[in-house]
C-alpha cells in the first residue's frame, strides 16, 4: 500500500482583496444615456468595416478563382484530338480521342491512357522545346 506523509503545512490562500473587488459597485452610466433609452451610437466607419471587409474577402479570393474556373472550362471545351496537354499529376501527352467526360492521352508510343477531363490541366505550348513528340526516346 502506498502512503503519503505531509511535509508541511501549506496556508489558505488570501482571498480578501478578490472579494473587496468584487462588492465595489459598478460606476453609474451618464444621467443623459439613462433617460435617453436609445443605445449607443456608433460611428459610420464601425458600420462599413464589415461590408468593405467582405468586399476585400471576394475581390482577393473567390473573384481570382472563379476566372481560373471559366478560364478552365473554357480549355476542357476547346481541347481536340492532336493538342498535346499535361494532367495535373505532370503527365505530358498527345490527345487522341476526345470521349465525353474523358480523354484518351497517348503519352509514348503505343502507350494509351484515359485522363478525366478535369485533370487536365493545360495544353502544352506548340512552340515548346520540351514537347514529347519532339523529344527522342
Amino acid at each position: 500500500m502506498c502512503s503519503f506523509t505531509v511535509l508541511a503545512e501549506v496556508p489558505a490562500p488570501d482571498f480578501s482583496a478578490f472579494r473587496a473587488l468584487a462588492q465595489t459597485p459598478a460606476p453609474a452610466a451618464s444621467p443623459a444615456a439613462a433617460t435617453s433609452g436609445a443605445p449607443p451610437a456608433t460611428s459610420w466607419a464601425s458600420s462599413l468595416f464589415l461590408p468593405l471587409m467582405l468586399l476585400g474577402i471576394y475581390f482577393l479570393v473567390f473573384a481570382p478563382q472563379m476566372k481560373r474556373n471559366k478560364e478552365h472550362k473554357k480549355l476542357l471545351t476547346e481541347l481536340k484530338s492532336g493538342d498535346e496537354v499535361i494532367t495535373s499529376s505532370g503527365i505530358f501527352g498527345e490527345i487522341v480521342q476526345v470521349k465525353t467526360d474523358r480523354f484518351v492521352v497517348e503519352i509514348s508510343k503505343g502507350v494509351r491512357i484515359e485522363v478525366l477531363r478535369a485533370n487536365v490541366e493545360a495544353r502544352v505550348p506548340s512552340d515548346s522545346p520540351d514537347s514529347p513528340s519532339e523529344s527522342k526516346s
